[in-house]
């Protein structure tokens, strides 16, 4: 049963809880872009783009450009923008997790609770891989504190196997946009996090690549895959903060802004403002 939060939050530690709000506001506003910007796809005329795009070349850096076509850019984003603007998407949730846990761990060191992040053992030495192993290490410590939680949405707190399973099947796809062109190769299999019985996610496009794997399978997402990664990374994030708040804090309610059925406050979540 959900534990109802208390109005005044007086013993809750301020900065983890701004670290906390900070990311839980910025997964709502790339959720909230998303939706529009897929709204608006569906009520564009391509016409009316012409005359707002550059006219024959995009000013490339700041010495020189380079040509392009309008009428070819208008026809392969159309065909393309769902699953390209997923991938963005994606790409925007992973980092701000990413950063959102970074920040935990910053100040959870500064006002003296240091955390233990292992390395993974490469030829007996301990030592970064490529493609963002540090990020891989961050899910790991996230999911074993989260793991602690004992308070909020019992349902939620059951299922975080499943729900970290998400987050790092969305940090393989991510490596994979911005390290691999967005095509599967054989890392986002072997790369899955594992112990601690994480229920692995796989993308079912990657068996499509595994039964050849010279040929080129890019990654497609569609609105259902963007919505569960942000349930997934919003979920965690509400978990670990409850976690780390009364392990190290010692405020043991739970944050839940549903019980006052406030609306989002989209002009907050997007400027900030």
């Amino acid at each position: 049963m959900l534990q109802r939060c208390e109005p005044r939050m007086s013993n809750r530690d301020h900065d983890i809880q701004s670290v906390f709000e900070v990311a839980d506001d910025s997964l709502q506003g790339i959720l909230g872009h998303y939706y529009y910007t897929l709204a608006m796809n569906h009520d564009v005329n391509e016409e009316n783009l012409w005359n707002l795009l550059p006219d024959k070349a995009i000013p490339h850096t700041f010495s020189w450009i380079r040509y392009y076509d309008k009428q070819e850019l208008t026809k392969e984003m159309q065909k393309s923008f769902l699953a390209y603007q997923s991938r963005v998407s994606l790409v925007l949730m992973t980092n701000v997790f990413e950063a959102g846990l970074g920040d935990f761990l910053f100040h959870l060191t500064a006002k003296g609770h240091p955390q233990k992040l292992t390395y993974e053992k490469i030829a007996g030495k301990k030592q970064l891989k490529k493609e963002d192993e540090s990020y891989k290490r961050l899910l790991r410590w996230a999911y074993q504190e989260s793991m602690k939680c004992d308070i909020g949405d019992a349902p939620a707190l059951a299922r975080l196997p499943s729900t970290f399973g998400k987050i790092d099947n969305a940090r393989r796809l991510r490596n994979l946009i911005v390290h691999n062109k967005g095509l599967f190769k054989e890392r986002y299999s072997t790369d899955a996090i594992t112990e601690n019985n994480i229920q692995v996610e796989m993308h079912p496009d990657y068996w499509v690549f595994s039964n050849n794997l010279q040929q080129k399978v890019p990654v497609m997402l569609g609105p259902e895959e963007v919505e569960n990664f942000s349930r997934a990374h919003i979920e965690a994030l509400h978990i670990l903060h409850n976690g780390i708040q009364k392990n190290y804090f010692r405020y043991g309610t739970s944050y839940d802004y549903r019980d006052e059925r406030k609306k989002i406050e989209w002009n907050r979540i997007i400027l900030g403002a």
